[in-house]
């Protein structure tokens, strides 16, 4: 930005009066040895003749402009689109078991884990199906279950506040597999 030019103008803003001035004050141009120009409102030398300026132009809007304030913009993050959701969540997964992980000895009992990098929004949920049996659960964590020995597959899908869908894990196979109390 020019050097002179915030002086300029903080010079013109003195020199507009607000209606009812009794006075309106007089600008001096100087210009000084090394070249540069100096606009003051203080008479330079005796015989400074004042510049005479163009009258400002002011425009005056029917609507105030409000600035925003904390409380709407927090109103805007507090409500991301289902498309801002499915971009934050796109890395939902199931965490816990690995796909084809083979449980041995575990009395029947496996954690199925689910979740993504990003914390879960106020009012998501998550539908989580075991075996193709759905069972209804927060949007991020774990539960253990209880399974027969064998194949078993599971799932969840992301849902928001609005119950709609936001994501869905691909399928996870995994076994359970226990020890025959044939085998010694």
């Amino acid at each position: 930005m020019n050097k002179y030019l915030i002086p300029l103008l903080l010079l013109l803003t003195l020199a507009v009066q607000s209606p009812g001035a009794e006075a309106q004050r007089e600008i001096y141009k100087v210009v000084n040895p090394d070249g540069s120009v100096t606009y003051t409102d203080e008479k330079p030398s005796p015989g400074a003749e004042p510049v005479k300026l163009k009258p400002l132009s002011v425009v005056k809007t029917e609507k105030p402009v409000t600035p925003a304030t904390p409380d709407a913009a927090t109103e805007t993050e507090a409500a991301p689109t289902p498309r801002d959701l499915q971009r934050m969540f796109r890395d939902f997964a199931i965490t816990q078991p690995q796909n084809e992980e083979t449980f041995w000895g575990s009395g029947n009992q496996v954690t199925i884990g689910w979740g993504s990098s990003q914390s879960p929004l106020e009012g998501m949920s998550a539908l989580l199906f075991v075996n193709g049996e759905p069972q209804e659960q927060p949007a991020a964590g774990s539960v253990i279950v209880e399974l027969e020995r064998g194949e078993h597959r599971t799932r969840a899908v992301l849902r928001d506040a609005a119950n709609r869908k936001v994501a869905e894990t691909d399928t996870v196979v995994f076994f359970v597999k226990q020890h025959s109390v044939n085998f010694n």
